[in-house]
């Protein structure tokens, strides 16, 4: 639940393995169930991910999970936002990366700090404190974009056009994967 929703660390992040700093990371990112005050792209959005891929390799045009059928809007709603979020999660590490002025700080230890923002866990794996005034701004942004949303915050800045009169032909052979 840590590395979902808490805001404090019950473990010390800084001892942990690879494998178990990963986790939690994936964690971190997914976030929290919606509605809730967590960030992340939310527990529903990545389980329509999921759902979308798997019906795909099995070779089904509609998801259908539980009896029930998930809009392909909702579907693309939710890739978008996976994909948007994944961006801005990448773009601040490698912003955190290229203003490290501290050579003790490790990949991994800015990787976790982004994406902890980013989901607005609270977590750190004890190097919060080495960052530069550049570098926590950048995981201001990052806990700002993460808790408003990705595709909130995109929505906030398109701009809205009426229906185009000319509806374009489809091209089915784009090859994909």
């Amino acid at each position: 639940m840590t590395p979902r929703t808490a805001g404090f660390n019950s473990l010390d992040y800084g001892v942990m393995a690879l494998p178990t700093l990963f986790l939690t990371i994936l964690l971190m990112f997914i976030g929290a169930n919606p509605g809730s005050t967590g960030g992340g792209i939310k527990t529903s959005t990545f389980f329509v991910m999921m759902a979308g891929a798997w019906s795909m390799v099995r070779g089904r045009r509609e998801m259908v999970m539980f009896g029930r059928r998930i809009p392909q809007d909702t579907a693309l709603r939710a890739m978008t936002v996976g994909l948007l979020s994944l961006g801005i999660v990448n773009a601040g590490i490698l912003a955190l990366v290229i203003t490290n002025t501290n050579r003790d700080l490790l990949f991994i230890q800015l990787m976790f700090e982004a994406v902890s923002a980013f989901g607005t866990t609270g977590l750190s794996m004890n190097a919060t404190g080495l960052l530069n005034s550049t570098q926590e701004l950048i995981l201001i942004a990052l806990m700002y974009l993460g808790r408003i949303g990705p595709l909130t915050f995109a929505v906030a800045f398109a701009t809205s056009r009426s229906a185009r009169p000319v509806r374009y032909p489809e091209d089915p052979d784009i090859l994909i994967g």
